[in-house]
């Protein structure tokens, strides 16, 4: 029995949970492994209890084998073993803890990983797991010349190709449960993300406010600053008073959704008849999990042309006869620069770092194409969303997951769904 142990903020209401999740599911197809979760957290986002019962309390078990390895070689003032260690997070916080180690992460959304995340890939990590090229393209194009003693400088070269392997996220079929609000505009765009500088919402409120200040178009925003708190709603509110205050007199309308929802009635949000397009205008992304999660629902999208969400956006699309691979979104112009002062995070965003800076311009004229044309831009979502279907199934990502973590040499050792029922249904037989 290999033991492995998963490092993860797999109980957090984040996207970074929601990749330790798809890590858990996939670890429990490979037969011959144990795994003991150790549950980090995520940032300041909060833990959810809104997974499916059978998930959560597989989780649930997993935790308890790790609480219980650990009180028993603390009590013994031993070292905890495991053959395995997979680290769910951002590369500065690794720390090697068995001989075969693995980080899954989503990368960085500017253009270049910091050196201290370059070291770590040549110090303990075997293989890194990311979810876009966007990410992987962080690793293997990122090249330092760090400053030694002695007038002396060190080459940290860049990432092996063959050490990163993408691995994108899944749809997934969920029944939406409707939340109870109503909108009175008879076109919305909706955009869900937490606010803060990376996700540009204030740009993205003004301008569109801009654009539509005297139509019935309206944007609903699912967005807080950090948790679902009542704290948090205020403080959000009062946020989104001050960006729009100077647009008091407006006919269009942004409605604000805030607190922890569950995945029922996130989905329930892109399948809404009066939900017409999805909007990101971000600096970057690693994936994007919510564009994806529009996209995959069928909604038009409206998305800066750049970043990790690009993998998913484009399909085969016959115009003139011929068929040919499209970006099946509405593209928003950029401008790459280097990220501001204030976004600077040590070991983690450099200060020569850069990002996209959307265009306002091509911003308003998007939101206006897909508003005045929008059944053609329904019909590119359409066939996006086919593809999405076919390329992004559940069994295709996690023979992905699986390969990523350990190869050709575990490839026998994985259980199929057929197996796993079979030996389900079959618990209770002896061999006499």
């Amino acid at each position: 029995m290999i033991r492995v142990v998963l490092e993860a903020p797999v109980l957090t209401q984040s996207g970074y949970g929601e990749h330790s999740r798809l890590v858990f599911r996939a670890l429990e197809t490979v037969s011959g492994i144990e795994v003991h979760t150790n549950p980090l957290n995520w940032g300041q986002t909060s833990w959810s209890d809104n997974f499916p019962t059978d998930i959560a309390t597989r989780i649930e078990d997993s935790v308890k084998k790790f609480k219980v390895n650990y009180e028993h070689h603390r009590k013994n003032n031993k070292k905890m073993q495991y053959d395995v260690q997979i680290h769910v997070g951002i590369l500065n916080e690794f720390e090697k803890k068995a001989h075969y180690s693995i980080c899954v992460t989503a990368g960085i959304e500017t253009d270049r990983v910091s050196w201290p995340w370059l070291k770590s890939t040549w110090k303990g990590v075997d293989r890194i797991i990311v979810p876009s090229e966007h990410a992987k393209n962080g690793f293997v194009d990122s090249a330092y010349q760090i400053p030694q003693g002695n007038n002396n400088v060190v080459d940290l070269g860049k990432s092996p190709e063959t050490s990163v392997h993408v691995v994108p996220y899944p749809i997934k079929n969920i029944n939406s449960v409707p939340l109870q609000f109503e909108t009175t505009t008879d076109f919305n765009f909706l955009s869900v993300a937490l606010m803060g500088p990376r996700k540009n919402i204030e740009n993205m409120i003004v301008w569109f406010v801009e654009e539509f200040k005297d139509e019935n178009v309206g944007l609903i925003l699912k967005t807080g600053i950090s948790r679902g708190s009542t704290a948090d709603k205020y403080k959000t509110t009062e946020l989104l008073k001050k960006v729009l205050k100077p647009y008091e007199d407006r006919k269009c309308k942004v409605y604000l959704l805030h607190g922890d929802l569950s995945e029922q009635e996130v989905q329930s949000l892109y399948i809404r008849d009066d939900v017409h397009a999805y909007i990101n205008i971000a600096h970057g992304e690693g994936f994007g999990l919510p564009i994806f999660e529009a996209a995959y629902n069928g909604l038009p999208v409206i998305a800066t042309d750049w970043s990790g969400h690009l993998d998913f956006l484009s399909a085969p699309f016959k115009e003139a006869g011929k068929t040919k691979i499209k970006k099946l979104f509405a593209k928003v112009d950029y401008d790459l620069v280097t990220v501001p002062e204030q976004v600077v995070w040590k070991d983690v965003i450099t200060e020569d770092s850069k990002w996209a800076n959307p265009k306002e311009a091509s911003y308003k004229k998007q939101i206006r194409k897909v508003f005045q044309q929008h059944g053609m831009y329904k019909k590119w979502a359409k066939a996006l969303q086919i593809n999405i279907a076919k390329e992004y199934t559940e069994d295709k990502i996690m023979k992905m997951m699986r390969f990523a973590m350990f190869g050709e040499g575990y490839e026998n050792k994985i259980l199929s769904q057929q197996d796993i029922a079979w030996q389900k249904e079959n618990s209770t037989i002896k061999v006499l």
